[in-house]
């Protein structure tokens, strides 16, 4: 039987090439692969994560007109979800839930940030992220002490049209009426409530507590009627881009990081929604 034995040049040669061919695999580890090219393209096909939001919904975002800065949950999971995708980001307040979805749907926004509503054509909704408490506003000399009495007969709640809380009262009161509103600036709720037109206006703690705060003769009722689920929403022929983003918020959840932005965002009855609704 023929031996073979290479001499310690051969070997050193040897060992020469495999170290060559290491390091070229470890370079080519380190370039970005194909599937992170589309994670990119998926999520911002432009190159920027658009981001849309209600802009009186400050349970979503708050933005400072002075710096242009955006604060808030939505403003840290835009971000964060750019950060993963490693692109820049732009964040759009619109005036409505209607609006976002529009812009979402004729893609001026790759994501839009609204209370899931499975009726909607067009788009498709995340997981819930966080809930954002639904409340009241009364006279302060009203005789009502919790959201329980809201429903009696000959009442009238006011609500902003297109507003989530509105289409949840028509579908829970069995005696109350619902008055909507276009007006989000809450000039005209707050008249409303004044000459008795509406015996209360509800709406996100937050959104009515920050609008009121100038206003004595009202008050918060100290109870919540639901808690809003919130998603994030993505046109309807791009599946792929809602399982990213489901995937990078059950990664929030889990680190803390939601817990963390809800916590930083000072919002009352703002909550991180709990595990069990993780699901879309």
């Amino acid at each position: 039987m023929t031996q073979y034995s290479d001499s310690p040049d051969k070997i050193s040669l040897w060992n020469s090439k495999a170290l060559r061919r290491l390091r070229a695999l470890l370079v080519l580890a380190a370039i970005p692969t194909g599937n992170a090219t589309a994670a990119d393209a998926t999520q911002a096909p432009t190159g920027i994560l658009r981001a849309a939001y209600i802009v009186a919904n400050v349970a979503q975002a708050r933005h400072d007109p002075v710096t242009g800065t955006f604060t808030g949950v939505v403003a840290d999971i835009t971000r964060e979800l750019g950060r993963k995708a490693n692109v820049s980001v732009t964040i759009m307040p619109l005036p409505t839930a209607a609006s976002v979805l529009d812009a979402v749907k004729n893609g001026s926004a790759d994501i839009g940030f609204v209370a899931p509503n499975r009726d909607r054509s067009g788009v498709l909704f995340s997981q819930t992220y966080v809930l954002v408490q639904q409340s009241a506003l009364v006279r302060a000399d009203s005789p009502l002490a919790s959201v329980k009495d809201l429903d009696r007969p000959g009442r009238t709640i006011g609500v902003n049209t297109d507003d989530t809380v509105g289409v949840w009262l028509q579908q829970h009161l069995n005696f109350a009426k619902v008055l909507a509103t276009s007006d989000y600036t809450m000039q005209e709720p707050f008249r409303w409530l004044r000459e008795g037109i509406v015996d209360a206006f509800a709406g996100g703690r937050q959104r009515l507590a920050s609008r009121a705060g100038n206003e004595p003769e009202l008050r918060m009722l100290p109870d919540n009627l639901f808690g809003v689920a919130q998603s994030i929403a993505v046109p309807s022929n791009r599946p792929e881009r809602l399982a990213l983003i489901n995937t990078a918020l059950d990664a929030m959840r889990d680190d803390g990081f939601l817990a963390d932005s809800v916590r930083r965002s000072g919002i009352d009855g703002l909550t991180v929604a709990p595990a069990e609704m993780s699901k879309p």
